[in-house]
């Protein structure tokens, strides 16, 4: 097993600038958390350190889900967004494998917004990020930046929008020009796509 960076130090470098506190008290084996819990949003980075193989992307989804979901509960009035970085011996999970893991709209389990998988022997990570930019994207931009710092090979896609999501996009456009009589506005900027943004 080749030793990676020093990821704990990292990710929580990269959760600490965005007011989330480790979460010591969890027992979850191989995991480590951080979090930030107000009246209106929750929001959670994950560690996964325990290297193990994921026979495929519903059993990596599931460990992922189920080590969340037994540790943070999601409050029906402001919901919960997460991101994951995951430590694997080998990654045998591809780009599409990962896109379909990473939700696209809000999830009433939990929102995956991102995941980034190291895989220490080869130098090399993958990662996805949801369309939208999120509060804990500067977390995974950050960790981003400490992988290529530490020279590792860096693959990263975004997922885009579904079908419903750009429906309704288009129709909050059209409702926006019709109220200001033809002067061409857009609403929630936040939903839009930026080619100069990284995901």
């Amino acid at each position: 097993m080749t030793a990676g960076p020093d990821w704990p130090s990292i990710v929580a470098s990269a959760a600490t600038r965005r007011a989330l506190r480790p979460r010591a008290d969890l027992g979850e084996p191989g995991w480590r958390f951080w979090e930030l819990r107000s009246l209106n949003m929750h929001r959670v980075v994950g560690l996964m350190h325990e290297y193990r193989h994921f026979a495929d992307a519903h059993d990596f989804q599931s460990s992922l889900r189920g080590a969340v979901s037994r540790n943070f509960k999601c409050s029906w009035w402001r919901g919960m967004g997460f991101g994951v970085v995951a430590e694997v011996t080998v990654n045998a999970l591809g780009t599409d494998d990962l896109t379909r893991l990473v939700d696209g709209r809000e999830n009433p389990k939990g929102t995956l917004q991102w995941v980034v998988l190291v895989a220490n022997d080869t130098h090399s990570a993958l990662s996805v990020h949801t369309w939208m930019e999120a509060y804990l994207s500067p977390v995974y931009r950050d960790i981003l930046q400490a992988l290529s710092t530490a020279r590792y090979k860096v693959a990263s896609a975004r997922k885009e929008k579904d079908g419903l999501m750009k429906f309704l996009a288009g129709v909050a456009d059209w409702e926006a020009n019709l109220a200001s009589f033809g002067a061409r506005r857009q609403l929630f900027p936040e939903f839009r796509d930026d080619p100069g943004r990284r995901g």
